[in-house]
Parts: C-alpha cells; sequence; structure tokens
C-alpha cells in the first residue's frame, strides 16, 4: 500500500509472508478507535459456550483504514457480480443508529456524525 506519492522508476516491494505469518478465520468483529489509529479486533462465535472468542486485533492508520474501505468494497463487488448477491440473515443487519444522547444534541460535531452514520446504514439497506 503506497500512501505518499511514488516514484514511478522505482520498483513495487514483492509480497512476502513472515515465518509466523498465520491464516485464521473471523465471523465477528468489534473496533476500538483513537484520534492515531482503528483497531479490528476478530474473532468467531463459540455456540457452545455461547460467547465470541476474540482471537486477533489488526491496527491500521487512518489513511490505511480508508484504503481498506474501498479494497474491501470492490472484493464485494467482484464476488456479487461472479457469484450473485452475498445474502444477509435479517438478525445480522444492524439496526438504525441510536439517536444523539440528550447531553450531545447541541454540539454540532456529533450531529453531523448522526446524519452521516444514517445516510451511510440507508446506502447499506439499499445495497441489500
Amino acid at each position: 500500500m503506497a500512501t505518499e506519492i511514488s516514484n514511478p522508476e522505482q520498483p513495487q516491494p514483492k509480497n512476502q509472508r513472515s515465518p509466523e505469518f498465520e491464516s485464521l478465520y473471523a465471523n465477528n468483529f468489534a473496533f476500538e478507535s483513537s484520534v492515531w489509529d482503528l483497531k479490528i479486533i476478530f474473532g468467531q462465535l463459540d455456540q457452545t459456550l455461547g460467547v465470541i472468542d476474540q482471537h486477533t486485533a489488526m491496527t491500521l492508520p487512518w489513511s490505511g483504514a480508508k484504503l481498506l474501505i474501498y479494497y474491501l468494497a470492490t472484493n464485494v463487488a467482484a464476488q456479487e457480480i461472479v457469484n450473485g448477491e452475498i445474502k444477509l440473515p435479517a438478525s445480522v443487519i444492524p439496526p438504525e443508529p441510536p439517536p444523539i444522547p440528550e447531553e450531545h444534541k447541541d454540539n454540532p460535531v456529533f450531529q453531523k456524525v448522526y446524519e452521516k452514520f444514517r445516510e451511510l446504514h440507508k446506502e447499506f439497506l439499499k445495497s441489500l
């Protein structure tokens, strides 16, 4: 991933897997954000225990998170073009964002964030 303007004459680095490389499965994810970055915590539902077994976290700078949105969207689009619409059970469709808490109703930043969340939610529902 190049986040800066690169020299077109400079060869692109090749992917190489470290000896510690692992390939894991996750059907659950959670997020922790800070001013500097976004941590994505991956886990898997263990139905026998009724818990999400969180096993891996990856922290990305915000520039990487923004690029990840693009690459995830292109991969999902390609998958649906080739293999058909990805169906989601009603039980996993995110609910509408809750209203702004009373103590933040007059905060213009909270209002903008809330409106963006609602807009993204509507766009997501349209994509189903």
